[in-house]
């Protein structure tokens, strides 16, 4: 089987019981290390790769020696898009369909999440950076054991504080005040806990770097050299090029299985691009969802390939708990999924099938959109209304672009619904029945 066949395995519907077939022949290898780095706020043209003047050399030689995932879909906003890699479901099953608010419950206690399935399998867990995922829960009740980082949706960058000015910075469940730039400290905290690990275990690891949201701060010898905005993705840059120096000291980098993915679209208030797609952070338009995204699997999976296979973020924690342990995490995910009362075949958007044509995905409200082969059909509510007007009936068009690698990109061409997109617009309703979800309503859009 060829690297690029087999990561196509991993990723696609049936993946539990595929993966472990097609390696079942095979001596069991000792389980990888997992290390999972989410961007907040990173936009399509926020990385060197894509975007020649940002200064990623880092990310840059990521994608160089990894596989970059040319169609990797997350949500407009961050909560939910965490909510669905903590879980691998739809975030509007927990309410969850905009960031969360302060007091606000966001993902319920004890629920199945990628972390204690790990640990349950016998993986140390850590999250390091942002949480922003509700109170009813917490990142060690989640199945991390260990917590480095902040609670709420944003903090400065060198005060470590949240938006009410109160200190957000905390070791383990204890506020802790510390001296240095945020971005910087949370990859030393990585690094420190790559080379404190228990030889003996795998580690999972989510580094969940604030950068680049605002507020906007960053060295002041990056921002003399690169302007602000550059200046805090250097920043950032540079606490990724740490964190994969110290896989390369500790001889980790071919057992280790890195992904590096945004949270969702630049804004483009603070100096991001999403170009050159439409929109940006909060809406369904592909500038707001359509993120840059990279995985890394020395000897495993192919360097410098493109996949151009729609995937979504719920589809990381069966792609992640296959790759873990083969079946054994896997078995241990869907015997608890089935106890949570959880469908796969909903919530693995993007792979309930090998074709784009039959890919069927559900973004949050306010906003939803239905992609099927090369139409994209977006719907909206009134609680959003600059964006799109349900009964406007405009569709993207999904054009491939070969001019390199082939790769399908989504081009900012919208126009009226043709005649081959009707049965996409009838389909919505069943759609939304399927996830449980509420149609929006034509009197409410504007």
């Amino acid at each position: 089987m060829s690297v690029s066949m087999r990561l196509a395995t991993i990723v696609f519907a049936g993946i539990l019981a595929a993966a472990s077939s097609a390696f079942a022949s095979d001596p069991a290898p000792p389980a990888p290390n997992l290390l999972v780095i989410v961007v907040d706020d990173l936009g399509w043209a926020g990385v060197g790769f894509h975007a020649p003047s940002m200064p990623t050399p880092n990310l840059d030689r990521l994608a160089k020696e990894g596989t970059e995932l040319d169609r990797f879909y997350a949500y407009p906003v961050c909560s939910p898009t965490r909510a669905a890699l903590l879980t691998g479901q739809m975030p509007r099953r927990f309410g969850i369909v905009n960031p969360l608010n302060g007091q606000d419950r966001g993902v319920p206690a004890g629920e199945v999440t990628l972390p204690s399935v790990l640990h349950d399998a016998g993986y140390t867990t850590a999250l390091i950076g942002k949480w922003h995922l509700g109170t009813a829960s917490s990142p060690q009740k989640a199945g991390f054991d260990h917590f480095y980082g902040f609670l709420s949706a944003s903090t400065d960058y060198f005060k470590h504080t949240a938006k009410n000015g109160r200190l957000d910075w905390q070791r383990d469940g204890t506020s802790v005040e510390e001296e240095g730039y945020s971005t910087y400290l949370l990859a030393d905290e990585a690094v420190r806990q790559i080379k404190a690990r228990d030889a003996k275990k795998p580690f999972y690891i989510q580094l969940n770097f604030n950068a680049p949201h605002d507020p906007l701060a960053a060295p002041a010898e990056l921002v003399e050299r690169r302007g602000l905005y550059k200046a805090v993705v250097e920043a950032m840059d540079i606490g990724v090029g740490r964190v994969l120096d110290a896989l390369d000291a500790e001889k980790l980098r071919e057992n280790t299985l890195v992904v590096f993915l945004s949270d969702n679209g630049a804004s483009g208030a603070e100096g991001g691009s999403n170009a050159p797609m439409r929109g940006g952070k909060g809406s369904v338009y592909e500038g707001g969802i359509h993120v840059p995204a990279v995985v890394r699997w020395t000897g495993k999976l192919a360097a410098g390939a493109h996949l151009a296979q729609p995937m979504c973020v719920q589809d990381l924690l069966p792609t992640l708990a296959t790759a873990a342990a083969r079946s054994r995490v896997a078995a241990v995910w869907m015997a608890r999924a089935r106890v949570r009362r959880v469908v796969m075949r909903e919530e693995m958007a993007f792979a309930r099938a090998g074709s784009a044509r039959e890919a069927t995905a559900l973004r949050p409200v306010p906003e939803r959109v239905v992609p099927s082969g090369r139409w994209q059909v977006p719907f909206q509510t009134a609680a959003m209304p600059s964006v799109l007007a349900m009964r406007s009936r405009w569709v993207v068009s999904l054009k491939q672009d070969c001019s390199s690698s082939c790769s399908w990109v989504s081009h900012a061409t919208w126009s009226r619904s043709p005649a081959s997109s009707v049965p996409l617009r009838k389909m919505m309703p069943m759609r939304m029945r399927s996830m449980e979800a509420s149609m929006p309503s034509s009197k409410t859009a504007r």
